[in-house]
Protein backbone atom coordinates (compact mmCIF):
# COMPACT_ATOMS: atom_id res chain seq x y z
CA UNK A 1 0.00 0.00 0.00
CA UNK A 2 2.15 2.81 -1.32
CA UNK A 3 2.84 5.08 -4.24
CA UNK A 4 5.40 3.99 -6.84
CA UNK A 5 8.99 4.95 -6.10
CA UNK A 6 9.87 8.38 -7.50
CA UNK A 7 13.44 9.28 -8.44
CA UNK A 8 16.58 7.40 -9.33
CA UNK A 9 20.12 7.15 -8.01
CA UNK A 10 21.25 8.52 -5.55
CA UNK A 11 17.81 8.90 -3.88
CA UNK A 12 14.23 7.79 -4.33
CA UNK A 13 11.06 8.32 -2.31
CA UNK A 14 7.51 7.10 -1.92
CA UNK A 15 4.45 7.57 0.28
CA UNK A 16 3.38 4.53 2.32
CA UNK A 17 0.21 3.92 4.35
CA UNK A 18 -0.76 1.27 6.86
CA UNK A 19 -4.14 0.96 5.10
CA UNK A 20 -5.96 2.37 2.08
CA UNK A 21 -9.01 2.64 4.32
CA UNK A 22 -9.89 4.76 7.33
CA UNK A 23 -12.64 4.56 9.95
CA UNK A 24 -14.46 7.69 11.08
CA UNK A 25 -12.43 10.66 12.22
CA UNK A 26 -9.65 8.62 13.84
CA UNK A 27 -6.00 8.95 12.91
CA UNK A 28 -4.60 7.07 9.93
CA UNK A 29 -0.86 6.39 9.94
CA UNK A 30 1.32 6.90 6.91
CA UNK A 31 4.96 7.66 6.17
CA UNK A 32 7.27 9.36 3.70
CA UNK A 33 10.03 6.87 2.87
CA UNK A 34 13.38 7.94 1.39
CA UNK A 35 16.05 5.45 0.29
CA UNK A 36 19.62 6.59 -0.35
CA UNK A 37 22.54 5.06 -2.23
CA UNK A 38 25.52 3.99 -0.06
CA UNK A 39 27.57 6.95 1.15
CA UNK A 40 24.83 9.53 0.51
CA UNK A 41 22.95 11.39 3.22
CA UNK A 42 19.99 13.68 3.70
CA UNK A 43 19.15 15.96 6.61
CA UNK A 44 17.16 16.33 9.81
CA UNK A 45 14.91 19.36 10.41
CA UNK A 46 18.01 21.09 11.89
CA UNK A 47 20.72 20.11 9.40
CA UNK A 48 23.71 21.51 11.28
CA UNK A 49 26.42 23.70 9.78
CA UNK A 50 25.07 23.20 6.24
CA UNK A 51 22.47 21.21 4.33
CA UNK A 52 18.76 21.55 3.63
CA UNK A 53 16.02 19.80 5.61
CA UNK A 54 13.24 18.03 3.68
CA UNK A 55 10.18 20.13 2.86
CA UNK A 56 6.70 18.61 2.85
CA UNK A 57 3.92 20.46 0.98
CA UNK A 58 0.46 18.94 1.48
CA UNK A 59 -1.47 21.92 0.07
CA UNK A 60 -2.82 19.90 -2.87
CA UNK A 61 -4.48 17.32 -0.61
CA UNK A 62 -8.26 17.10 -0.18
CA UNK A 63 -10.55 16.26 2.74
CA UNK A 64 -7.88 16.55 5.43
CA UNK A 65 -8.96 17.87 8.82
CA UNK A 66 -5.53 19.53 9.13
CA UNK A 67 -2.04 19.21 7.70
CA UNK A 68 -0.64 15.77 8.51
CA UNK A 69 1.37 15.70 11.73
CA UNK A 70 4.90 14.63 10.88
CA UNK A 71 7.57 13.15 13.16
CA UNK A 72 11.31 13.53 12.62
CA UNK A 73 13.25 10.39 13.64
CA UNK A 74 16.38 11.21 15.61
CA UNK A 75 19.35 11.68 13.25
CA UNK A 76 22.93 10.56 13.53
CA UNK A 77 25.68 13.10 14.13
CA UNK A 78 28.28 13.29 11.35
CA UNK A 79 31.32 15.39 10.54
CA UNK A 80 32.08 16.25 6.92
CA UNK A 81 34.74 18.75 5.82
CA UNK A 82 34.98 19.97 9.45
CA UNK A 83 31.22 20.66 9.56
CA UNK A 84 29.01 18.97 12.16
CA UNK A 85 25.80 17.71 10.60
CA UNK A 86 22.58 15.96 11.64
CA UNK A 87 21.87 13.40 8.95
CA UNK A 88 20.10 10.27 7.78
CA UNK A 89 21.86 7.59 5.76
CA UNK A 90 20.66 4.54 3.83
CA UNK A 91 16.95 4.96 4.61
CA UNK A 92 14.55 7.06 6.65
CA UNK A 93 10.78 7.05 7.11
CA UNK A 94 9.03 10.18 8.36
CA UNK A 95 5.87 8.95 10.13
CA UNK A 96 2.74 11.03 9.64
CA UNK A 97 -0.73 10.96 11.19
CA UNK A 98 -3.77 12.34 9.37
CA UNK A 99 -7.53 12.60 9.76
CA UNK A 100 -10.45 13.10 7.41
CA UNK A 101 -12.38 16.38 7.54
CA UNK A 102 -15.47 14.47 6.34
CA UNK A 103 -15.25 10.77 7.31
CA UNK A 104 -17.85 9.84 4.68
CA UNK A 105 -15.68 11.00 1.78
CA UNK A 106 -12.32 9.81 0.39
CA UNK A 107 -9.03 11.49 1.31
CA UNK A 108 -6.75 12.56 -1.51
CA UNK A 109 -3.13 12.88 -0.40
CA UNK A 110 -0.94 15.04 -2.61
CA UNK A 111 2.60 15.55 -1.40
CA UNK A 112 5.20 17.79 -3.01
CA UNK A 113 8.51 16.70 -1.49
CA UNK A 114 11.86 18.45 -1.76
CA UNK A 115 15.11 17.52 -0.07
CA UNK A 116 18.87 17.55 -0.59
CA UNK A 117 21.22 14.58 -0.72
CA UNK A 118 24.96 14.92 -0.33
CA UNK A 119 28.13 12.90 -0.71
CA UNK A 120 31.08 14.63 -2.37
CA UNK A 121 28.56 17.01 -3.92
CA UNK A 122 25.00 17.98 -2.97
CA UNK A 123 22.05 17.29 -5.24
CA UNK A 124 18.54 18.78 -4.84
CA UNK A 125 15.71 16.26 -5.20
CA UNK A 126 12.00 16.89 -5.81
CA UNK A 127 9.12 14.43 -6.09
CA UNK A 128 5.32 14.34 -6.09
CA UNK A 129 3.19 11.59 -4.61
CA UNK A 130 -0.58 11.09 -4.86
CA UNK A 131 -2.71 8.54 -3.04
CA UNK A 132 -6.46 8.13 -2.46
CA UNK A 133 -7.79 6.65 0.77
CA UNK A 134 -11.36 5.40 1.11
CA UNK A 135 -13.75 5.18 4.09
CA UNK A 136 -14.02 1.61 5.38
CA UNK A 137 -17.63 0.65 4.65
CA UNK A 138 -17.53 -2.38 6.93
CA UNK A 139 -15.91 -0.53 9.83
CA UNK A 140 -12.82 -2.73 9.48
CA UNK A 141 -9.61 -1.93 7.64
CA UNK A 142 -7.21 -4.11 5.70
CA UNK A 143 -3.78 -3.47 7.22
CA UNK A 144 -0.47 -3.65 5.37
CA UNK A 145 1.56 -5.39 8.06
CA UNK A 146 4.95 -4.53 6.55
CA UNK A 147 4.17 -0.83 6.21
CA UNK A 148 2.62 -0.68 9.68
CA UNK A 149 5.77 -2.21 11.18
CA UNK A 150 8.02 0.21 9.28
CA UNK A 151 6.00 3.23 10.41
CA UNK A 152 6.03 1.98 14.02
CA UNK A 153 9.79 1.42 13.95
CA UNK A 154 10.55 4.97 12.83
CA UNK A 155 7.93 6.43 15.16
CA UNK A 156 9.93 4.85 17.97
CA UNK A 157 13.05 6.66 16.77
CA UNK A 158 11.51 10.13 17.02
CA UNK A 159 12.33 12.31 20.04
CA UNK A 160 9.76 11.95 22.80
CA UNK A 161 8.76 14.40 25.54
CA UNK A 162 8.24 11.46 27.93
CA UNK A 163 11.28 10.61 30.11
CA UNK A 164 9.92 7.15 30.90
CA UNK A 165 9.82 6.27 27.20
CA UNK A 166 13.47 7.09 26.46
CA UNK A 167 15.09 6.84 29.89
CA UNK A 168 16.40 10.42 29.79
CA UNK A 169 15.19 13.00 32.31
CA UNK A 170 15.91 16.72 32.42
CA UNK A 171 15.94 17.71 36.10
CA UNK A 172 16.78 21.38 35.78
CA UNK A 173 17.62 24.03 33.21
CA UNK A 174 19.32 27.27 34.18
CA UNK A 175 20.50 30.17 32.06
CA UNK A 176 23.83 31.49 33.33
CA UNK A 177 26.03 34.45 32.48
CA UNK A 178 29.71 33.98 31.87
CA UNK A 179 31.33 37.34 31.13
CA UNK A 180 29.61 38.82 28.11
CA UNK A 181 28.10 35.51 27.07
CA UNK A 182 25.20 33.35 28.20
CA UNK A 183 24.76 29.60 28.37
CA UNK A 184 22.27 26.97 29.45
CA UNK A 185 23.20 24.49 32.17
CA UNK A 186 21.10 21.36 31.70
CA UNK A 187 21.09 18.85 34.56
CA UNK A 188 19.77 15.41 33.71
CA UNK A 189 19.86 11.72 34.49
CA UNK A 190 19.91 8.59 32.34
CA UNK A 191 22.88 9.43 30.11
CA UNK A 192 24.85 6.56 28.62
CA UNK A 193 28.34 5.77 29.89
CA UNK A 194 29.92 7.74 27.06
CA UNK A 195 28.15 10.90 28.30
CA UNK A 196 28.63 12.83 25.07
CA UNK A 197 25.06 13.60 23.99
CA UNK A 198 24.10 15.92 21.17
CA UNK A 199 22.10 18.85 22.57
CA UNK A 200 20.04 21.15 20.35
CA UNK A 201 18.52 24.38 21.62
CA UNK A 202 15.83 26.20 19.60
CA UNK A 203 14.50 29.56 20.66
CA UNK A 204 12.96 32.65 19.09
CA UNK A 205 15.37 33.51 16.31
CA UNK A 206 18.21 31.14 17.21
CA UNK A 207 19.31 27.52 17.02
CA UNK A 208 22.36 26.08 18.79
CA UNK A 209 23.80 22.58 18.63
CA UNK A 210 26.48 21.12 20.86
CA UNK A 211 28.31 17.83 21.28
CA UNK A 212 28.07 18.31 25.01
CA UNK A 213 30.54 16.99 27.55
CA UNK A 214 28.59 16.06 30.69
CA UNK A 215 30.19 16.74 34.06
CA UNK A 216 29.13 15.24 37.40
CA UNK A 217 26.41 17.13 39.24
CA UNK A 218 25.85 17.55 42.97
CA UNK A 219 22.94 15.13 42.75
CA UNK A 220 23.95 11.48 42.70
CA UNK A 221 23.48 9.99 39.25
CA UNK A 222 22.90 13.39 37.63
CA UNK A 223 25.10 15.10 35.06
CA UNK A 224 25.24 18.71 33.89
CA UNK A 225 25.90 19.94 30.36
CA UNK A 226 26.63 23.54 29.41
CA UNK A 227 25.53 24.84 26.00
CA UNK A 228 26.69 28.30 24.95
CA UNK A 229 24.07 30.66 23.54
CA UNK A 230 26.12 33.70 22.59
CA UNK A 231 25.85 37.31 23.86
CA UNK A 232 24.25 37.80 27.27
CA UNK A 233 22.24 40.72 25.88
CA UNK A 234 19.71 38.12 24.68
CA UNK A 235 18.69 37.28 28.25
CA UNK A 236 16.11 40.03 28.64
CA UNK A 237 14.48 39.29 25.29
CA UNK A 238 14.04 35.61 26.24
CA UNK A 239 12.00 36.22 29.41
CA UNK A 240 8.65 34.42 29.10
CA UNK A 241 9.58 32.73 25.83
CA UNK A 242 9.67 29.05 24.98
CA UNK A 243 12.84 27.22 24.11
CA UNK A 244 12.91 23.69 22.78
CA UNK A 245 15.59 21.35 24.15
CA UNK A 246 16.43 18.13 22.29
CA UNK A 247 18.94 15.66 23.76
CA UNK A 248 20.12 12.74 21.61
CA UNK A 249 22.13 10.10 23.44
CA UNK A 250 23.12 6.66 22.21
CA UNK A 251 20.09 6.13 19.98
CA UNK A 252 17.61 7.69 22.41
CA UNK A 253 16.13 11.18 22.11
CA UNK A 254 14.26 13.43 24.52
CA UNK A 255 12.58 16.65 23.40
CA UNK A 256 10.89 19.10 25.76
CA UNK A 257 9.86 22.74 25.79
CA UNK A 258 10.89 24.91 28.74
CA UNK A 259 9.88 28.47 29.46
CA UNK A 260 12.38 31.19 30.32
CA UNK A 261 11.52 32.98 33.57
CA UNK A 262 12.75 36.34 34.79
CA UNK A 263 13.94 34.72 38.02
CA UNK A 264 13.91 31.34 39.69
CA UNK A 265 15.29 29.20 42.44
CA UNK A 266 17.92 26.51 42.09
CA UNK A 267 15.14 23.91 42.04
CA UNK A 268 13.21 25.45 39.12
CA UNK A 269 11.99 22.69 36.83
CA UNK A 270 12.14 19.79 39.29
CA UNK A 271 9.23 17.40 38.87
CA UNK A 272 7.37 19.59 36.37
CA UNK A 273 5.59 18.24 33.31
CA UNK A 274 6.88 19.36 29.90
CA UNK A 275 4.59 21.46 27.71
CA UNK A 276 2.44 19.22 25.52
CA UNK A 277 3.37 19.88 21.92
CA UNK A 278 3.72 18.47 18.43
CA UNK A 279 7.29 18.06 17.28
CA UNK A 280 6.76 20.68 14.57
CA UNK A 281 5.38 23.32 16.94
CA UNK A 282 7.65 26.36 17.16
CA UNK A 283 8.93 27.47 20.56
CA UNK A 284 6.52 29.98 22.11
CA UNK A 285 5.44 31.13 25.59
CA UNK A 286 3.74 28.73 27.99
CA UNK A 287 3.78 28.30 31.74
CA UNK A 288 4.40 24.64 32.48
CA UNK A 289 8.17 24.63 33.00
CA UNK A 290 10.82 27.22 33.79
CA UNK A 291 14.35 28.05 32.86
CA UNK A 292 15.74 30.23 35.64
CA UNK A 293 17.97 33.14 34.76
CA UNK A 294 20.96 34.03 36.91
Amino acid sequence: MSTPWAGESPAKSRLIVESYQFVGSGNLRAGVQIKLDPGWQTYWRLPGSSGMPPRFDWSGSKNLAADPELLWPAPRRAVAYSEKLNVYRDEVVFPIALRAADPSKPITLHLKLSFAVCKDVCVPVTAEHRLTLEPATSGKRQIDVENAALISAYTGRAPTPDPETCGLTIRQVRAVRKGDDMALDIRMTGLSERRRPVVLIEGPGFVYASDAQARPSEDRGAWTMRVGLGPATQLNSLAGRRIRITVIDDGRALEQIWVVGASGSSTAGLGLTPVTHRLLDPPEPSASTLVSLE
